[in-house]
């Protein structure tokens, strides 16, 4: 370990070396990393932020790992962990809550206080951060939907009003600005937790039909008027496995891990989107975020 280890380290601030991936991450898949701390609160997450950068070390923010893909190799830099950055308040129009606040534990709040707008996140594993950071969305709504700011840091504080986080497809401002999401707030509507939980539950059944299995959700985005899947199944992927990974049989954007190595999913990523341009000419970009080195993953 170098000096920063022993000298530079954020103060009071719980953190653990030898952080394992591949216990932290949906797809089960991944090294360690040289340490991760986890902070509790937004000065806390400033700190940390703050004395990475001071000391050139660098990072990856991770939430609830759902949508990441992190390789075999240690990873010689930091995690910054917001799964004890918890805490939901009410506003006025809404609720605010910390980036580290799961997608279960938002929903069980809006259903006990009668709050409607988010339930279409149901079943999602994700954080609040992770969801305003990619945009997410399902059944045909966003979090931009409902997503009134956003508080993020990088070396300055931003409060970013909706129209100002630029959201797009899968994308925000803050994929660009190097941050770390704080907190969010999101405007609601107050009616009959009775309500909540029905819409809650219809759509917990919509996602029952997805794969099964360790995966990180959907591997590409959707081009404009395509589907991803559909892409990947015309061009006779369905099923195709390298090593421990394979295309999902019941949903062709899914790669599942069938005790895969990270680089067994990494050459199966970059041989569907090989092949998919090569029969259809559509060039499929990624959804999943990489953690650390694939370089000689892939020849």
């Amino acid at each position: 370990m170098n000096l920063f280890d022993y000298e530079h380290q954020p103060i009071g601030i719980d953190r653990k070396f030898n952080f394992n991936f591949s216990k932290n991450t949906s797809y089960g898949l991944g090294g360690l990393s040289k340490v991760a701390y986890f902070p509790e609160t937004e000065e806390e997450a400033i700190s940390v932020f703050e004395t990475l950068k001071e000391y050139n070390q660098k990072f990856f923010v991770l939430g609830c790992g759902s949508n990441v893909l992190a390789s075999d190799k240690y990873f010689d830099g930091a995690v910054i962990s917001t799964s004890k950055l918890k805490g939901i308040y009410r506003t006025e129009d809404g609720i605010s809550c910390l980036s580290g606040t799961t997608v279960a534990e938002l929903l069980n709040y809006c259903r006990n206080n009668g709050l409607s707008g988010l339930e279409f996140i149901a079943g999602i594993p994700a954080s609040v951060g992770g969801l305003t950071y990619m945009n997410a969305g399902a059944g045909g709504k966003s979090i931009s939907d409902v997503l009134k700011n956003c508080v993020a840091y990088n070396g300055k504080l931003y409060n970013l009003s909706n129209k100002l986080c630029n959201f797009g497809y899968k994308h925000s401002t803050m994929r660009d600005i190097d941050c770390i999401i704080l907190s969010c707030s999101f405007k609601l509507e107050h009616v009959e937790p009775q309500k909540v939980s029905d819409n809650i539950n219809r759509y917990i059944s919509a996602r029952l039909s997805q794969p099964k299995g360790k995966s990180c959700g959907c591997v590409f985005k959707n081009p404009q008027g395509l589907s991803a899947g559909k892409l990947i199944e015309y061009c006779g992927l369905k099923g195709f496995a390298f090593g421990g990974a394979r295309v999902s049989r019941e949903h062709a954007n899914f790669i599942i891990n069938e005790g895969a190595q990270a680089s067994d999913v990494y050459k199966l990523i970059k041989f569907v989107k090989k092949t998919v341009f090569e029969i259809t000419g559509v060039a499929l970009e990624e959804e999943v975020v990489y953690i650390g080195d694939f370089n000689d993953s892939f020849g």
